[in-house]
């Protein structure tokens, strides 16, 4: 795992199933950050975003739309923050 700037993003899943974290997701509350890391864990199993993928980080995490949603409304407040909508 790294804690980096990501520009745009909040997270990614590199080669190797290295994880990457944009270093404002510790700004985030705890059940939204907590959100990107669980989707980027998904993504160990899962690379794309396909049906499989959501249907996988559901089983994680049954609320995720919800966090989803905050984040595409709000992430962009964080410190002038990350806008990518998951």
């Amino acid at each position: 795992m790294t804690v980096q700037d990501l520009g745009y993003r909040w997270g990614a899943c590199g080669k190797g199933n290295y994880v990457y974290f944009h270093w404002k997701t510790v700004l985030l509350p705890w059940h939204i950050a907590e959100y990107v890391v669980v989707h980027q864990l998904v993504h160990m199993y899962e690379p794309h975003h396909t049906p499989a993928f959501w249907r996988r980080l559901e089983r994680a995490m049954p609320d995720y739309e919800q966090r989803k949603g905050w984040l595409a409304r709000h992430g962009i407040e964080v410190e002038g923050g990350v806008t990518q909508d998951y």
